[in-house]
């Protein structure tokens, strides 16, 4: 995909802001006789090449403390993007954000965040499978691989979806031996989530759930987190990540171990990555 686009952030109150865009997207999706299904049920539908004209438009309420360091407040977010008519795909997406923290001493906060997604195409066409919404990972629910929840192909492989509900609770409190050092944070975590495909029912059963612990960092070349998780309730086909080290992190007395467990854990990456066949 290659394109252009312009967004504007307007200032309406001190803590509300709205946010305008328009992009225009071209996409080329190139199926071979090995393809993914969904791969090839698209170019038969919309052909190989595609042109979007992409409209966004949110509204944000935050009233937190920091934007980097949040101790208390709240961060409200409604936003979406539309494939406005003119364009050869026209769809929609919907997402609604609500975060919630309260510092229950000066060291230790509590984190809420709901997310809700929800997505679709229009004028007799569908959602494209690339617009489709993921769960799993890092930004949604730790313990699991990126993008590995909820609807699944013939191979095995995450699909998306059009509808996903995520939810996190966290402790937040500081790094031992870190003293008034902000920049890194401990967090205890439970998380739960899932993605829906189309017309399948939001069935709350189907959510996963995990816990574990992670560490946040604000480094210099921006934030930066390392969390542990374990899947609590998963089905069997479903791709989990290693936690290994969450007694090591548990045990941390200094930033030195801190940055031992780090690289420790990128030398494990890097291997992963070298040992998967090509």
């Amino acid at each position: 995909t290659t394109g252009a686009g312009v967004r504007y952030g307007i200032p309406v109150t001190e803590t509300d802001t709205i946010n305008l865009g328009l992009a225009y997207e071209a996409t080329r999706v190139k199926v071979f006789d090995d393809s993914p299904l969904r791969f090839k049920e698209f170019v038969d539908e919309f052909g190989e090449r595609n042109n979007t004209l992409r409209g966004d438009l949110g509204w944000a309420r935050d009233s937190r403390d920091s934007i980097f360091y949040p101790t208390k407040g709240r961060l409200q977010r409604v936003y979406g993007e539309i494939g406005l008519p003119g364009g050869d795909l026209t769809y929609y997406k919907l997402n609604y954000q609500h975060q919630w923290l309260k510092a229950l001493t000066p060291q230790i906060s509590v984190l809420l965040n709901g997310e809700f997604g929800y997505a679709g195409g229009y004028s007799g066409k569908e959602l494209p499978f690339f617009n489709n919404f993921f769960a799993g990972g890092v930004s949604s629910v730790r313990g699991f691989k990126t993008g590995a929840l909820g609807p699944k192909d013939t191979n095995g492989d995450a699909i998306g979806g059009t509808r996903r509900i995520i939810g996190n609770a966290e402790v937040l409190f500081p790094l031992p031996g870190t003293k008034e050092d902000k920049s890194f944070r401990l967090s205890l975590f439970v998380d739960a989530g899932t993605v829906y495909g189309k017309g399948e029912n939001l069935d709350l059963g189907k959510l996963r759930y995990s816990a574990g612990v992670g560490v946040n960092w604000f480094s210099p070349i921006g934030p930066i987190k390392l969390t542990f998780g374990v899947p609590i309730k998963k089905e069997k086909d479903d791709d989990i990540e290693q936690a290994s080290r969450i007694l090591r992190l548990l045990q941390i007395q200094s930033l030195r171990e801190m940055q031992t467990v780090i690289n420790e854990t990128i030398v494990e990456c890097q291997n992963l990555i070298t040992s998967e066949p090509k």
